[in-house]
């Protein structure tokens, strides 16, 4: 290897922000050793080039921006790319963008986007949204109008 740890993690960073498990997992993914890979991360940490809960909380809105996960599969999304439950939960304390009527609205979205057909038994769609993680309440005000809606196409 021509690179240390440091500076093949920071070619990394440059290219786009990372957490520091990803940025952990790569370098070890690379052959660096333990102890290079833990004074690189410190060094990076402490020139606040790698910063996990402001990373976590730019992710957490731009994902809320993007309108096309429940608030649940943000979570999980956020938990694969290596972020602790504590930097996720004030993510979610801090956002800035209303998050009030945001489940019904995109899980409405979906249906509106995945079902062409409303006359399918009110179960597939209760189903389909469960599965990508949208709260009951959400689930059923978006079913109840998006059948409401069908009934005005009618009329």
């Amino acid at each position: 290897m021509d690179k240390t740890a440091l500076v093949y993690a920071v070619d990394l960073l440059a290219m786009r922000p990372h957490s520091t498990k990803q940025l952990i997992t790569k370098l070890k993914r690379k052959g660096y050793e333990n102890e290079e890979i833990s004074e690189a991360i410190q060094r990076l940490e402490a020139r606040h080039y790698l910063d996990d809960l402001d990373l976590c909380c730019r992710q957490y809105e731009y994902y809320l921006r993007n309108a096309k996960l429940s608030l649940t599969a943000i979570g999980f999304k956020l938990v694969e790319k290596g972020f602790s439950q504590q930097d996720i939960s004030f993510a979610k304390e801090n956002c800035t963008l209303d998050i009030s009527q945001y489940e019904y609205q995109v899980a409405l979205r979906l249906l509106n986007q995945h079902f062409t057909k409303k006359d399918l038994p009110v179960t597939k769609y209760q189903g389909y949204l469960y599965r990508k993680g949208f709260s009951g309440s959400a689930i059923r005000r978006a079913i109840e109008v998006f059948m409401q809606e069908d009934m005005e196409d009618i009329y």
